[in-house]
């Protein structure tokens, strides 16, 4: 029996996969309701994260829930939704069994549902799959842990670990199918964190394409101490189609001008300047759960100095720039990091690597 119940469960995990990037700050969930083996229901929580996965699954089902076997990759919630916790709907529904893949470490809810779900006579099994939910969704459990967000780093190197050339003339070092890949890690992130410095030199649009297409518009968070961002950056003109937030020092007219064009300024005190745990304690205050990374190596440098990275994205290309190159990290290479490697991929010649950052 254990593994029917496991088979509809992985059905729901891939209900969540394929809707992973969508629901931000919230996780992916998947749920599925079967009765006399057969699906009646399934959905994934909604964009932006509401309503949950639980609750579009029900009303699909509607009466025909009654009796039957839930299977769902978190906790259901213990807090309100739009018709009251997703823990209340599904005991007004006639759920008999329920299968949760993983516990929900929010404290609203971590064990309260399950508790709650078995006072009201459902039979509650848990766990069978857990570690899909975790692996899908570590930027969740992560950022509610450490109260800051989960923070991935992406960077294109060559061999002897160089971001660029010294005069910066080179744009691409990885080729067109890791830069698609790259697209890719975008998508699966809540927002994009950058410096002022990246904005100047590269005057990136940081969207999200694909087929050469713009799909989306990620929120983006720009460290510009004093202000240097050019009023005619790429990015501003998505202002109508995204979230910009901007930490400075300045509060002046030029800081003024950037909020009449719709950027968001949240001004830093001069001894916070370097230190980013407090930028991203205010982030993470905001909502902002999960950032990919893409900037040069001075910030790389001082994200790790002060233990803010998670996950590193590596995409390293077959070219040997030089001594005088820019580099990743300053005064250290990859091999002097603690680091766990997680997935390895080729794309033509360049060489992905993930890894994790050893606490």
């Amino acid at each position: 029996m254990k593994s029917i119940h496991k088979k509809y469960l992985l059905k729901a995990h891939l209900l969540a996969n394929d809707n992973f990037g969508k629901t931000f700050p919230n996780p992916s969930i998947g749920c599925l309701i079967v009765k006399n083996n057969k699906i009646i229901s399934k959905a994934a929580t909604a964009s932006a994260g509401r309503p949950h996965a639980e609750e579009i699954a029900l009303k699909k089902a509607g009466k025909k829930s009654l009796g039957s076997n839930m299977y769902v990759t978190l906790e259901p919630c213990n807090h309100e939704s739009y018709n009251g916790s997703c823990a209340n709907q599904i005991i007004r529904s006639g759920i008999k069994n329920i299968y949760i893949a993983s516990y929900d470490p929010d404290p609203r809810t971590n064990k309260k549902s399950i508790k709650k779900l078995k006072k009201n006579n459902i039979n509650v099994s848990i766990g069978i799959t857990q570690n899909r939910t975790y692996e899908l969704n570590k930027f969740f459990f992560k950022s509610l842990i450490k109260k800051k967000p989960f923070t991935k780093i992406k960077m294109a190197i060559s061999i002897d670990e160089k971001i660029a050339w010294q005069n910066y003339n080179s744009k691409w070092i990885s080729n067109q199918r890791s830069r698609e890949y790259a697209h890719i890690l975008r998508y699966n992130s809540q927002a994009i964190l950058t410096s002022s410095k990246t904005i100047i030199k590269d005057d990136p649009r940081f969207t999200i394409r694909k087929k050469n297409k713009i799909i989306k518009y990620p929120p983006l968070i720009i460290v510009d101490n004093f202000l240097k961002i050019p009023l005619k950056s790429k990015v501003l003109n998505s202002l109508s189609k995204r979230r910009i937030i901007i930490f400075t020092l300045k509060n002046n007219k030029k800081s003024q001008n950037l909020k009449k064009l719709g950027c968001d300024i949240i001004l830093v005190k001069q001894k916070d300047q370097s230190n980013l745990k407090k930028i991203f304690t205010k982030l993470y205050n905001i909502g902002i759960k999960d950032i990919l990374v893409e900037a040069g190596g001075i910030l790389f440098t001082e994200l790790m100095k002060q233990e803010l990275v998670d996950e590193l994205h590596i995409f390293k290309a077959p070219i040997n720039i030089g001594e005088r190159g820019i580099p990743l990290l300053l005064g250290k290479s990859l091999k002097d990091l603690k680091l766990l490697k997680i997935n390895k991929k080729k794309f033509g010649n360049d060489v992905y690597s993930n890894y994790e950052i050893k606490s």
